[in-house]
């Protein structure tokens, strides 16, 4: 056992060696030029740019009652317009005040819309989005891990207008067993 983790190591370490001598010689500015250029499908994320305010309601598992939700954001352009940020205070009922950074970009090589999020509730999660052109509508999907777990998330954005969307989204949790959460809301330019 212990002479072919030897063998391995060996074998391994003669491998990266051999091929590190295989990288050509390149300038500054060969670098450069294989560095893609910005995606327009960027150009997409516009739409989100701004200062916004939201008003909703989420259905919570366990809880008899909707919570009313209300909160703002603002979205701009950062890392040379690469990624979309987006900072945001929101309220749900009586659990207090939170807040949030979400980032956007474009995966090219996978050809979808890639977010993470980050709030002060102890939730961390990344999801991918796609933009349906006819409906003016993003789908997306995320998976988030917060003080109750780890969940999973699907919804929609749609504009209704450039300075108005209305959008819905559906927790689960359990392996997406379990529904925790449907909320809605519309959210408006400031």
């Amino acid at each position: 056992m212990f002479v072919r983790l030897i063998s391995r190591a060996v074998l391994v370490g003669g491998a990266a060696v051999v091929l590190a001598g295989c990288m050509p010689k390149m300038t500054i500015e060969e670098m450069k030029s294989m560095l893609p250029e910005r995606p327009v499908e960027l150009d997409k994320l516009n739409a989100f740019a701004g200062k916004w305010v939201f008003e909703g309601e989420a259905e919570m598992a366990g809880l008899d009652e909707p919570l009313k939700s209300s909160g703002h954001n603002e979205a701009h352009w950062d890392g040379d317009n690469w990624f979309l940020v987006s900072r945001g205070t929101f309220k749900m009922g009586d659990l207090g005040e939170m807040e949030g950074v979400e980032t956007w970009t474009y995966d090219t090589h996978d050809k979808v819309y890639r977010s993470t999020w980050v709030d002060t509730f102890g939730s961390v999660g990344t999801g991918t989005s796609k933009y349906d052109d006819k409906t003016d509508t993003w789908k997306f999907r995320a998976t988030s891990h917060g003080p109750f777990g780890k969940s999973k998330m699907k919804g929609k954005v749609q504009f209704v207008n450039a300075d108005t969307m209305e959008w819905s989204m559906s927790e689960y949790s359990m392996c997406g067993l379990m529904k925790t959460m449907e909320m809605n809301g519309t959210s408006r330019r400031e």
